[in-house]
């Protein structure tokens, strides 16, 4: 009778702590995946609203070029040099611009003697466009520049015939900046590549346009993950991934930056980060 007893206990006991393990497994799964979920759409409201940042930050820019290309009195053959020199200084102090310049219909410079002529955003504004230059070295500062441009238009009048190109040049590192101000979380970072995958922007300047993942991805295998999210940032997607770097799990958000030539902004940040007090959770 008492063999019969302790084996029913034993029983249901081994049947109990079965249920409690299986219980405690399913909830620690459900957590874990929860919290990654959470985790992850965290991150891609956060890469969608920093890219409609730049797309924003980016469009008041191209607002004040194409402001002062609509001025008549810019293009006007009897306004002096000096003159058009005068205001083009003001409108970029006024609106926060580094510096700016004036092209003519060749290229030529108005104002440093220099030809632009080769300059994609030279050709793109002759043929009636504006245009957002991903970072380049500056022929007059020899320092890494972007460039805003917009036509400048016969007698002021828009979308008529271009006669002339002005540019300005925003902040070095408005771009960088931004990058900076984004907090997803204590160990997180953002970063933006072009149209063929050069990092344009960062916390750092040291990666910009030295940086290229794909490229490097093709002999260093550790970065093969990543460099597959950047052939889907490059391909305007947005979306979430994970790859692995120096020996620590990553998440990543990103999403295509509007308005731009191609440019994809990341968001990423340490699986820890988000997932630290889950694990204690589940222990």
């Amino acid at each position: 009778m008492k063999s019969i007893r302790t084996k029913v206990i034993a029983g249901s006991a081994a049947i109990t702590t079965i249920f409690i393990l299986l219980l405690g497994i399913i909830s620690s799964v459900l957590s874990y995946q929860s919290t990654f979920s959470e985790a992850e759409r965290s991150m891609a409201s956060m890469a969608e609203i920093a890219s409609q940042r730049v797309t924003q930050e980016i469009k008041s820019y191209i607002n004040v070029a194409e402001a002062f290309g609509g001025r008549p009195d810019i293009t006007d053959p009897d306004v002096p040099v000096s003159e058009k020199e005068d205001m083009l200084t003001s409108w970029a102090d006024k609106y926060g611009m580094v510096r700016g310049n004036l092209l003519d219909a060749n290229g030529n410079s108005l104002f440093d003697g220099n030809n632009y002529a080769d300059r994609d955003y030279f050709q793109q504004c002759m043929a009636g466009n504006t245009y957002v230059s991903t970072p380049v070295m500056s022929k007059v500062t020899d320092e890494l520049t972007i460039i805003v441009a917009a036509p400048l238009w016969e007698d002021g009048n828009v979308d008529t015939t271009p006669v002339g190109v002005v540019y300005f040049v925003p902040q070095e590192t408005f771009l960088n900046d931004i990058m900076s101000s984004i907090h997803v979380s204590d160990n997180g970072g953002a970063y933006m590549i072009d149209k063929d995958g050069n990092t344009i922007a960062d916390t750092t300047m040291d990666t910009v346009t030295t940086q290229n993942i794909e490229n490097e991805a093709e002999t260093d295998n550790s970065l093969r993950a990543l460099a597959e999210i950047h052939a889907k940032m490059r391909s305007g997607e947005s979306g979430t991934g994970n790859y692995t770097s120096g020996g620590e799990s990553k998440m990543m958000a990103y999403a295509p930056v509007e308005g731009t030539d191609g440019w994809s902004i990341g968001v990423t940040a340490p699986q820890s980060d988000f997932m630290d007090s889950t694990y204690r959770s589940i222990i």
